[in-house]
């Protein structure tokens, strides 16, 4: 019996797993979840460019500081092809969004 129960429960999971989707919504999606996508973006860019002081198109570990508490500790994690720079993909932690 416990052991049928947890083998549907491990099935359900699985099939939740599979189905789900990305919490990154695309910025041509029609309705809501389009402009709820279109505007994080505006927002993330215009953080990211007040944050970027040099305009070189990446933040440097001082630049990710002085924007976000969270970033400067994250910073490590964050930039995944560790050139010590998190470029636009690396600050919003994804690749849907174009610059």
């Amino acid at each position: 019996m416990i052991r049928n129960t947890l083998l549907g429960l491990l099935v359900c999971c699985m099939a939740f797993t599979a189905t789900a989707q990305t919490m990154v919504p695309k910025l041509d999606q029609e309705g809501r979840k389009g402009e709820v996508a279109r505007l994080a973006r505006q927002k993330a860019q215009e953080r990211f460019n007040a944050a970027d002081s040099d305009k070189d198109g990446r933040l440097s570990p001082q630049e990710a500081a002085n924007d976000s508490h969270y970033l400067a500790e994250k910073f490590s994690e964050r930039d995944t092809n560790h050139d010590g720079f998190l470029s636009w993909e690396e600050y919003v932690g994804h690749n849907r969004w174009e610059k």
